[in-house]
């Protein structure tokens, strides 16, 4: 018992460092994406084609972003909806589901989950409220280039550890694992796990920086990402209706 307690008291300020260096690394991405500072009094959309290789499928995803929190995405096959989420930030957080046709509300942690993937702030945005614990767990090379790894978790979410270039700062890489946090919950219909992504390219907007080029793989499929940012006079209405 005496040995046990010795090490948790050794481990504590071992996890303790992990947080603070992992905070640090993701403070430092945060501030270069500077989401703060896109524009309050416009409408951001952000166009992106979705591509598979080896295959002549093609999906066009719209998103867009209000400040403060006013977010709307959706992901079109053809004349198709297959995905949606819209919120206007405060009061309406809806999913679409392409089975059923029509939206469902979600509860709010709900929905901050489900967006995630698609949050231009970044997926990191927010992270302690979000309820994303971090640890730091060190430097690797990749191709003879140094990369600080940052490991996440999440309840209801598979872990995920994300590298940031040591010299820029920016993400550049994201991995997942079938590994949830104790307690999770994984519904029937989740899709698995992402093998990678790598974000190729941030385009700048104003002082904020946000992701233009990307690629990841599922289940062996490459999917390749390419956006144009424009922007367009506000609208409330957007994120109040379906």
């Amino acid at each position: 018992m005496k040995h046990l307690l010795l090490c948790l008291l050794l481990l504590a300020p071992c996890a303790a460092r992990a947080q603070d260096s992992a905070a640090i690394v993701v403070g430092r991405y945060l501030r270069l994406l500077n989401a703060e500072a896109l524009p309050s009094d416009s409408l951001l959309i952000i166009e992106t084609t979705i591509t598979y290789r080896d295959s002549r499928d093609t999906h066009f995803m719209r998103r867009y972003y209000q400040a403060p929190a006013m977010m709307r995405v959706e992901v079109w096959q053809a004349d198709t909806l297959t995905a949606g989420l819209c919120t206007n930030g405060t009061s309406r957080f809806r999913q679409y589901n392409m089975l059923q046709g029509w939206w469902n509300d979600l509860s709010e942690e709900e929905f901050s989950l489900a967006l995630q993937a698609y949050d231009p702030r970044s997926p990191l945005f927010n992270y302690a409220a979000r309820g994303i614990t971090l640890s730091y767990t060190g430097i690797i090379l990749i191709e003879g280039h140094p990369f600080h790894v940052v490991r996440a978790e999440q309840r209801d979410h598979y872990n995920r550890s994300y590298f940031f270039d040591r010299d820029s700062g920016l993400l550049t890489l994201i991995t997942e694992s079938y590994d949830m946090p104790a307690g999770s919950h994984r519904p029937m219909q989740s899709l698995p796990p992402i093998e990678y992504k790598f974000i190729h390219q941030y385009q700048p907007l104003g002082e904020s920086l946000i992701p233009s080029e990307e690629s990841f793989r599922r289940e062996g499929v490459l999917h390749i990402l390419n956006s144009t940012l424009h922007l367009a006079p506000r609208n409330n209405l957007l994120f109040n209706q379906d």
